[in-house]
């Protein structure tokens, strides 16, 4: 797989502290637009860190594919 030098790499512990800092707001006396905001940071770290486990699952197939076609 080609590296792209703009790509971030999202970790398990990026996931970690963003539901702590979601539940954090959400059980201080943040604003709903804070607590919004919280969940949103997680939901687009776990949606990209999907994409990332779904990138190296097909670069991983194309590259079985292509050692049996040779």
């Amino acid at each position: 797989m080609n590296e792209d030098p703009w790509r971030v790499e999202i970790t398990d512990a990026d996931i970690r502290g963003a539901k702590r800092a979601w539940i954090a707001a959400r059980d201080s006396d943040a604003t709903d637009a804070e607590v919004d905001r919280r969940y949103d940071d997680l939901r687009r770290l776990v949606s990209g860190q999907a994409q990332q486990i779904a990138d190296v699952v097909r670069a991983r197939a194309a590259a079985r594919r292509k050692a049996q076609a040779d």
